[in-house]
Order: structure tokens, then C-alpha cells, then sequence
């Protein structure tokens, strides 16, 4: 369980820094918009897992153990990769109002939940375990995203963690053959 908190958390830490940008940029993201992300971010993840669960039953489970550590390493890459770079916030306010409607927010939810998508088919053969991974997904990532909007430090740090801990998650996966 500890394994599939820490994956929550460190796939939502992006949300931390969108909400971070947004308020740098002085652009709010009421209550209900930030209730949208999560949502969707739970929902797709909640559905990931599903069908990745379904999957079980005809895919070996070695199949899954080793494409579920690729899936985490190259997530855990990319973000890894992305936080070295440079640091570019997409702008979803599209009518430049200096407020994320929950239209606008809907797009940035999609956009934000398909890491935890990823990581949601990554943890397939977690049995009733993986369940728990959207609920605490969407929970991180309406946490962070709130926090955001609070507390203002280095992005490129936090994304770094993250990437850092789903590189660390996937090399586990690989080696170990537990849920």
C-alpha cells in the first residue's frame, strides 16, 4: 500500500506546479475547476486500472511486472528529463479571463491525468490494492493543485522528485515480484 501512495503522490507532484505557474501568473483556479481535475484525473486513472485488471486474465503476469517497470521508468524519465529542461506551463485559459473556468479546466484534467493513466496500467497485478491508486491520485492531485496556489518554489525541483521516485517505483517493480 505504501508502494501505491507513493506512486499517487509523485504522479500528481506536476499538479503542484501547475497550480504553482498559474498563480505566478495570476491566474486563479476556483474550487469547482479544481474539483473537475480531480475528478477526472480518479475517473481515467479508475478506468486504466480496470481495463489493465481485465487484461490480466489473458496476458502473462511477468508480461505485466516488466511492462509495468518500463511504463513507471519511462515515466519517471520523461519527467525527470522535462524538470532539466525548460520549464513551460501550457496556458489552458483560453479566453484569458485570469480564471481556469471548469471548461478550461476539464482540458488541463485530461491533460494532468494521463501520467496517472500510465501508471494506473503500470501497477496492473496489484489486485484490489490498484483500486486505491485512483481515489489517492485524484486526492494528491486536488491537494497539490490547491497548494499550488499557495506556496510558490523552485518547479523544476518538485518535478524532479517525482521523476526521481517513479524511476526508483519502476526499477522495484522490476526486481520484485510482490504487490
Amino acid at each position: 500500500m505504501g508502494l501505491i501512495m507513493l506512486l499517487a503522490v509523485s504522479v500528481s507532484l506536476d499538479t503542484l506546479g501547475i497550480g504553482m505557474a498559474y498563480a505566478v501568473s495570476g491566474i486563479r483556479i476556483p474550487w469547482s475547476t479544481r474539483l473537475i481535475i480531480a475528478f477526472m484525473n480518479g475517473i481515467l486513472t479508475l478506468f486504466a486500472v480496470a481495463a489493465g485488471e481485465r487484461l490480466v486474465d489473458f496476458v502473462p503476469d511477468e508480461l505485466f511486472r516488466i511492462g509495468g517497470a518500463a511504463i513507471l521508468i519511462f515515466l519517471g524519465s520523461r519527467t525527470l528529463w522535462n524538470a532539466l529542461g525548460e520549464n513551460k506551463t501550457a496556458d489552458y485559459d483560453r479566453d484569458a479571463s485570469h480564471v481556469l473556468e471548469p471548461w478550461e479546466g476539464m482540458v488541463l484534467g485530461l491533460t494532468l491525468a494521463l501520467d496517472s493513466i500510465s501508471a494506473g496500467f503500470g501497477i496492473t497485478g496489484y489486485g484490489r490494492t490498484a483500486y486505491v491508486f485512483p481515489f489517492l491520485t485524484a486526492l494528491a492531485g486536488g491537494v497539490f493543485l490547491t497548494l499550488g496556489t499557495r506556496v510558490f518554489c523552485n518547479l523544476r525541483r518538485i518535478n524532479g522528485i517525482g521523476g526521481g521516485i517513479l524511476i526508483i517505483l519502476g526499477f522495484l517493480r522490476f526486481f520484485c515480484s510482490g504487490s
